[in-house]
């Protein structure tokens, strides 16, 4: 398995670079396993009174937020994966707002979730583990905007690292 070092920030939008910052170190696997365990430990200290906790009208509860980190994974994981064949396809990561506001987490808990996100974190670890350097690395000519599978990845940890401290910082509180 090789390094996979930090992106280009020539290889992702530019608002990406707030979320590159977010991830510690310079191997991406690494990073990943390490936010995968700080994201399962913060969602095990979470005491089940508040797994459906506002910290505003109309904000998302703490099962939410969780499960928004797994959706958005999935996109991660898939552009990347099309990059890596290079198959081109139109999926755009959707922005917070274009989201839909039914999370089904009627019934659902933060351990539910929990094992949901370790499922996904570890789906996306085993696909850009297995990349070569090219895979990691692929764009398409003229596409805008521009994504690799290496800046997919660390995006991934930089993206989770933010919702992390929002519900630190916001929801436990």
């Amino acid at each position: 398995m090789i390094k996979i070092d930090r992106p280009n920030l020539n290889d992702a939008p530019s608002w990406y670079s707030y979320f590159f910052d977010l991830g510690e170190g310079d191997d991406l696997i690494e990073a990943l396993e390490k936010n995968k365990q700080d994201t399962l430990d913060l969602i095990a200290s979470i005491p089940t009174d508040l797994e459906d906790h506002q910290y505003a009208e109309g904000k998302w509860n703490i099962k939410q937020v969780f499960i928004h980190l797994c959706d958005e994974e999935r996109y991660y994981a898939y552009k990347a994966f099309c990059l890596s064949r290079q198959t081109n396809v139109l999926l755009e990561i959707p922005m917070a707002e274009s989201y839909t506001k039914d999370f089904n987490v009627t019934g659902r808990t933060l351990k539910d979730i929990a094992w949901e996100f370790e499922t996904v974190r570890n789906a996306t670890i085993s696909l850009l583990s297995t990349m070569t350097l090219e895979m990691l690395d692929f764009k398409f000519p003229g596409e805008v905007p521009v994504y690799t599978a290496r800046s997919l990845g660390w995006f991934a940890v930089g993206h989770c690292k933010h919702h992390c401290r929002l519900v630190r910082e916001r929801y436990l509180v």
